[in-house]
């Protein structure tokens, strides 16, 4: 509908130039016209044979036009600076890409992701298709939908979680970063090798600095006497410019397990090691700033390290999950002070709506609108709104079967030379 509009207003401005050009004919069934006229003279060229917009042609307010294109999708944009010079200058002012960006916060996406192998011969290296679709909340397909193609084996990729402009996927050959609004896929420059072969990083956006951040822990140890060497490698990601890794001083304590999750230009990840007691070692953090690690306790008394506990970020907070210490119930903490063991239980879902085999694989994705969105098993997106304490069924939204639901927002974001 918005793109129709567009059009309308294209339409609108190619009729006034026709309206302006009939006015200007004469009518040659009035007699006095019907005697020969003397040939016009063309008024000279102008200086570089440049017409200036202003007075070749009416166009409409530059108000009217930028609260139009502010409602269209990135992709639409990058088409309709073609227009004119007035909307390829409105379009790329960076009050309009601040103003844009702004508006799709409010109206996130949902971005379900699909890979399976692209047939070769069998000679030929392994090769992957990812299939990239978009809904809004209301159930309405977005002007998104579209496949990548990387160079390695289905089985080895993985997609960070995130949910900016931004998506990240890992493999074997490296880390990729895509623009779903732009289409563009990007591989990012080699990373430190990994002997364990496991990958643990995390990605997110830093609104301060206006810049993605993508931190990678690679174990270095060769000596098989050392339990661990875990080394830690940060590469952040501007608008436009070129990336590469940096290789920070401090080393991870920890080995960790799941995605890392940013809040507040810190990156927590759960410890994975063997746990003989309940103790205070259950999260690792890493500030960007500061260039450091550090430990955040558990909720105190009530943390099994044993049990299904994951970590997401919901509203800008750090939240640690728990589907398994209580049947049929989802508990969802909250990180209020990290030094002094601040964790608050902030929701109590339950979850009888669910199968039991199925709880393990429900994990909240975003905080929206006063509502928690959850990923079912990439199968249903439900809602929990968190003041009428109850779960709303979402089943039309996604039709057949996905590897990854994120949330996402348009972006004018631009990958650099390399």
């Amino acid at each position: 509908i918005q793109e129709i509009n567009c059009k309308k207003l294209i339409l609108s401005e190619n009729q006034a130039r026709e309206n302006k050009g009939k006015e200007e004919k004469p009518n040659h069934s009035d007699p006095v016209m019907k005697e020969k006229q003397p040939i016009p003279i063309p008024p000279p060229p102008p200086p570089n044979g440049v017409v200036s917009e202003r007075t070749a042609e009416p166009t409409l307010p530059d108000d009217l036009i930028v609260d139009i294109l502010l409602r269209l999708p990135v992709k639409s944009l990058g088409k309709f600076k073609c227009v004119s010079k007035q909307w390829r200058r409105l379009i790329t002012d960076p009050r309009f890409n601040s103003l844009h960006r702004e508006l799709c916060s409010k109206n996130p996406s949902i971005l379900m992701v699909k890979k399976y192998p692209l047939l070769r011969e069998p000679h030929m290296r392994k090769c992957t298709t990812v299939d990239l679709c978009a809904f809004n909340f209301n159930g309405f397909r977005k002007n998104l939908e579209f496949s990548l193609y990387l160079d390695d084996d289905e089985k080895n990729i993985e997609m960070l979680p995130s949910k900016r402009g931004l998506v990240c996927f890992v493999s074997e050959s490296g880390f990729y970063a895509c623009n779903p609004s732009t289409q563009i896929t990007t591989k990012l420059p080699e990373a430190s090798c990994c002997t364990s072969g496991e990958v643990n990083a995390g990605m997110g956006y830093v609104a301060e600095t206006d810049e993605y951040v993508l931190v990678h822990l690679f174990d270095r140890s060769l000596d098989i006497h050392v339990d661990y060497d875990i080394g830690c490698e940060v590469l952040r990601l501007r608008d436009g410019e070129d990336c590469s890794w940096k290789v920070v001083d401090a080393n991870c304590p920890f080995v960790v397990r799941g995605w890392g999750v940013l809040v507040n230009n810190v990156f927590y990840w759960m410890i994975w090691d063997e746990y003989n007691e309940l103790g205070d070692e259950a999260i690792v953090s890493f500030d960007l700033e500061k260039e450091e690690f550090g430990i955040v306790a558990p909720p105190e008394g009530c943390f099994d390290p044993h049990g299904a506990w994951s970590l997401v970020e919901l509203g800008g907070r750090l939240c640690l999950v728990d589907n398994a210490a209580r049947p049929s119930t989802m508990d969802i903490w909250v990180l209020t002070d990290s030094e002094s063991r601040g964790w608050v239980k902030e929701y109590s879902i339950h979850m009888s709506a669910y199968s039991n085999d199925m709880l393990s694989f429900i994990a909240p994705l975003d905080y929206w609108n006063g509502k928690i969105v959850m990923d079912v098993k990439q199968e249903s997106l439900d809602f929990y709104d968190v003041e009428e304490k109850k779960i709303e069924r979402m089943d039309h939204l996604i039709s057949g079967e996905w590897n990854w639901l994120r949330t996402y927002t348009e972006s004018f974001f631009s990958f650099g030379s390399k």
